[in-house]
């Protein structure tokens, strides 16, 4: 081996050191060109690889594999699909008879509530007709005095109709006198009717001598009641709308009276601070006759004791 000389060492460094210098910017621009270029998202990519390897390993495998289906796999299946189709069935034919049960229903509760509904038309007619004749047997054993005395009577506690001069107080809520929707939906009650104003003007017109008053045609006797229940008034534990009508029976400046009376100053109240809207008028008024309630201590008297 020849041995090298110092000049020919330093050349063959030298030469190296190009090579490597070379290398390190060859490697430098193709990097640079790599950077460059278009990267191609990650969604994309996923998609492509889905779409060009559709089928996992899994399934082509599988595939590959698939036995023939014997006979015992259609049976099963066949069996399968019988099972089914008689469930489906069942089904079907249960939710027709359950439907054709309700429709049945229904019918029958009309049928019983139309039956019934006639029949207490039957009986009401039957119970005035019956009223009719006790009043003719009431009048043929009676002497004039004792009827007129029975007559007065019924008239105070409301058991026969009552027609006469007297005077209409009509009360309406501010929002419904406005037209501005229906007052049940209000948020609050201070500018609606109250059972206490209707009370009012009811205990105003008995005081200035009224025979009779009614509510909305629900005649007011002693056991009556007007209160209220949420928004609703009820009078005779029966719901009554606005606007409230309050006719009296009595006599001919009922009205008159009504107006010079603090009831009248009560409702001028109600229409200033809360405006309400209240109407008094004298006219010919007539009112039905209450209904008729059970006795509650009264019991029918035997026959010896009436001999």
């Amino acid at each position: 081996m020849v041995p090298r000389t110092l000049g020919e060492e330093e050349s063959m460094a030298d030469d190296h050191r190009d090579r490597r210098r070379a290398r390190r910017f060859a490697e430098r621009r193709i990097t640079s060109r790599e950077y460059d270029r278009p990267r191609q998202s990650y969604s994309s990519s996923l998609l492509e690889s889905l779409w060009n390897r559709t089928p996992e390993p899994d399934y082509a495998i599988a595939a590959r594999n698939r036995q023939p289906r014997t006979k015992a796999s259609k049976a099963r299946s066949g069996a399968a699909a019988i099972v089914l189709g008689v469930v489906f069935t069942a089904s079907a034919v249960q939710v027709l008879r359950t439907e054709q049960t309700q429709r049945g229903t229904t019918e029958f509760l009309l049928e019983q509530i139309e039956t019934q509904s006639a029949a207490n038309e039957e009986l009401a007619i039957e119970n005035e007709r019956r009223i009719a004749e006790r009043a003719e047997a009431q009048q043929a054993v009676l002497s004039p005095e004792e009827a007129q005395k029975l007559t007065a009577v019924a008239i105070s506690a409301g058991a026969e109709e009552l027609s006469g001069p007297g005077a209409v107080v009509t009360l309406q809520d501010r929002q419904q006198a406005r037209g501005d929707g229906d007052p049940r939906a209000l948020a609050g009650t201070e500018n609606a009717v109250q059972d206490t104003d209707l009370q009012t003007v009811v205990n105003g017109l008995f005081a200035l001598g009224a025979e009779g008053v009614a509510i909305n045609g629900h005649r007011l006797t002693s056991w009556s009641a007007v209160r209220g229940a949420g928004s609703a008034i009820l009078v005779n534990y029966d719901p009554v709308e606005p606007p409230y009508e309050v006719v009296a029976v009595g006599s001919e400046q009922l009205g008159e009276e009504f107006l010079d009376s603090p009831t009248a100053d009560y409702l001028a109240t109600l229409r200033s601070e809360f405006g309400i809207v209240t109407d008094v008028s004298s006219e010919e008024t007539s009112i039905p006759a209450a209904e008729v309630s059970a006795p509650r201590y009264a019991a029918p008297a035997d026959q010896e004791d009436l001999l």
